[in-house]
């Protein structure tokens, strides 16, 4: 023990010790010697009073919250059941406005298609993160009215085709799909062809139509719209020419299409499920 009083430590508090009271005799001072003693016990007792504050405050805290603790978690339940209550009605409200934007849509197509007849409004619930072509699911099926092969739609065109069905979803494939074949013709050169898509295509974005004449008159930037067939009503539109190459035996083109629909991020469809014409071949037999 003796030692520790010659150890720097020791000199160290001690100095500390000796600052500490030459500032309290200089506040005393400044404060009036005759103010001193009061001076004094206000400045040593002031560290003391603000501590006793707080744990007065911290035992105050602590004890309400022990003592209404049941009170207090029934009202926060009430607030949840509260707060769950607004979210689930504005989620109600958002999906009814959508719905209604989705049957304006269908509205606007059928005025000028009188013998369309739709599906209920579909959402697309998955995606097929493996199909490069961006196939999806959507929460409507057979008890819904459609059927296999249905065509899939947007106010802005064509996005595929009902590829698989169950009684409450489908999956579409859509118009980038190398199992799609579909009839189409340029708007303005009335040029035919068929979409037949591969890999290349459907990784860049883009529909191939095959078998188009190189004569036909087609040209970039013009637009594309289905032909018409047994399951697809015509001049629906796909998309707009941006490449035009001319094929190996000289005679016909490949026709690059950017679809007007970006597949791959569409979240709401509409199935056509009749039209004038379904289920009938071009010589208008039915199938």
């Amino acid at each position: 023990m003796r030692e520790f009083f010659h150890t720097i430590k020791f000199k160290i508090l001690v100095c500390i010790f000796a600052l500490l009271l030459g500032f309290l005799i200089y506040v005393a001072i400044a404060a009036g010697a005759s103010s001193l003693p009061k001076a004094f016990l206000e400045t040593v007792s002031s560290p003391f009073v603000s501590l006793s504050t707080t744990v007065s405050d911290w035992m105050e805290s602590t004890i309400d919250k022990f003592v209404n603790a049941d009170k207090y978690k029934q009202e926060n339940e009430l607030l949840k059941e509260q707060l769950a209550k607004i979210y689930s009605n504005v989620l109600e409200k958002e999906e009814l406005q959508k719905e209604n934007d989705q049957l304006k849509d269908m509205l606007e197509i059928s005025e000028n298609n009188k013998d369309f007849k739709w599906s209920p409004p579909c959402s697309v619930t998955a995606r097929n993160s493996a199909d490069i072509s961006g196939g999806f699911t959507i929460n409507r099926g057979t008890n819904d009215g459609i059927s296999l092969y249905d065509p899939v739609f947007t106010k802005t065109g064509l996005v595929g085709i009902v590829s698989e069905i169950s009684g409450n979803y489908a999956i579409v494939s859509t118009v980038l799909s190398d199992d799609i074949n579909i009839g189409v013709r340029g708007a303005d050169s009335h040029a035919l062809g068929i979409i037949e898509n591969d890999l290349d295509s459907a990784y860049t974005g883009h529909c191939v139509m095959n078998y188009t004449g190189r004569n036909s008159g087609i040209e970039k930037d013009e637009v594309i719209v289905t032909s018409g067939s047994a399951f697809f009503p015509k001049d629906v539109l796909l998309g707009t020419v941006t490449d035009i190459i001319n094929d190996s035996n000289g005679l016909s083109v490949h026709v690059q299409i950017k679809p007007f629909v970006d597949v791959f991020t569409v979240s709401d469809v509409f199935v056509l499920i009749d039209f004038e014409g379904k289920g009938e071949d071009v010589s208008g037999n039915s199938n």
